[in-house]
C-alpha cells in the first residue's frame, strides 16, 4: 500500500526530495545576497544621518555661541594675514640686500707713485 502513495504523488507531478532541496539552496543564496545589498545600503544610511546628526549638534545652541564662533574664526584669518605680510616683508628685504651684493667692476690697483704721493 505504502508503494501505491508513492507511485501516486510522483505521477501527479511533486517533486522529489533533491528538486525541494535544490530549490530551498537557491533561494536561499538569493536572500542571501539581498539581504547583502540591502545591509550596505542601510550602512550608508546610517553613517549620512549619523554625519547629519553630528553637524547639527557642531551648530551653536545660542547667539553668544555663535558670535564667539565668528570671532575666533574673524581672530585666524587676522593673525593668518598678518604671518602672510611679515613673510612678505621679509621676502622683500632679502631680495633687496641680494640686489645689492651684485657683482661689482673691481677697481684697478692703485700705482704705487699714486700711493706715496697720496694721490688718491
Amino acid at each position: 500500500m505504502a508503494d501505491d502513495t508513492e507511485t501516486d504523488t510522483a505521477e501527479a507531478g511533486a517533486p522529489t526530495n533533491a528538486e525541494l532541496d535544490q530549490r530551498i539552496t537557491s533561494l536561499d543564496s538569493k536572500i542571501e545576497m539581498i539581504l547583502s545589498k540591502l545591509g550596505g545600503a542601510r550602512d550608508s544610511a546610517q553613517e549620512h544621518a549619523q554625519e547629519h546628526t553630528e553637524q547639527r549638534l557642531e551648530r551653536p545652541s545660542s547667539i553668544a555661541d555663535e558670535i564667539r564662533q565668528q570671532l575666533a574664526a574673524q581672530r585666524a584669518k587676522d593673525e593668518s594675514d598678518a604671518a602672510g605680510r611679515a613673510d612678505q616683508e621679509w621676502r622683500q628685504g632679502v631680495d633687496t640686500t641680494l640686489a645689492g651684493l651684485a657683482e661689482k667692476i673691481p677697481e684697478p690697483p692703485q700705482r704705487r707713485i699714486e700711493k706715496i704721493m697720496g694721490w688718491r
